[in-house]
């Protein structure tokens, strides 16, 4: 749900960033500016091909959760919070295309590794998975619909809210879904750890002894 609201936030918000702090204006040649399909382009593009081509060769070197998500961190702190120092200035403005793909590739890593997690939980169990997967789906369109609602309704044009937005969501997202898989860790593990035992009849869709030795 954390990795859900980071990326869906970050680009909700951004058109009106990228229109009322970085002021790239419309006119009446170009009433929509480049800027406002480009940024989203590079950081869609960076993200699509990370997910492709270095996402399972990252996991298989790693082999845990907890490397990625804290990378993901990292790397979202490194995109998001200069977006925080941004203005209509154009010597500084045109940062927004680098800043972007880095953002990108980090809620990628993030939504990616929070998806993997609910995989692994779930495994072989078909009792319980309609109701993980359910859930998940529910709370996430719920607190996505309130969020959004909520700064449209009320900080969209706020030039100091929206430099908070999009430089502090997405890293207290990030930071909150790691604190958050790692107790469960604390307080999951040994359950987690017996299902090996449980299930005699796991195909090689899950490896539960793979995921109780990730988890401890």
């Amino acid at each position: 749900m954390l990795g859900r609201i980071a990326g869906n936030v970050t680009m909700s918000v951004q058109p009106f960033y990228l229109l009322i702090v970085t002021r790239f204006e419309k006119t009446e040649e170009n009433p929509t500016p480049i800027a406002l399909a480009a940024t989203p382009l590079v950081s869609y593009l960076a993200s699509l091909v990370f997910s492709i081509f270095l996402y399972k060769p990252m996991m298989r070197k790693l082999k845990n959760r907890f490397c990625p998500l804290f990378m993901s961190i990292i790397i979202i702190t490194a995109g998001s919070l200069p977006c925080m120092f941004l203005n209509g200035d154009p010597k500084i403005r045109w940062l927004v295309y680098a800043l972007s793909p880095i953002q990108g590739i980090g809620l990628a890593i993030l939504l990616n590794t929070a998806t993997s997690l609910i995989s692994d939980v779930i495994c072989k169990d078909a009792d319980s998975s309609a109701f993980v997967c359910g859930s998940y789906s529910f709370f996430d369109k719920v607190a996505n619909g309130v969020i959004i609602f909520v700064i449209t309704s009320y900080f969209i044009h706020s030039e100091p809210a929206l430099k908070w937005m999009m430089g502090m969501i997405p890293i207290v997202c990030s930071v909150s879904a790691f604190l958050l898989t790692y107790l469960g860790k604390i307080l999951y593990s040994d359950k987690l750890a017996k299902l090996s035992f449980v299930d005699s009849e796991v195909g090689p869709g899950c490896n539960y002894s793979e995921v109780s030795a990730e988890i401890k």
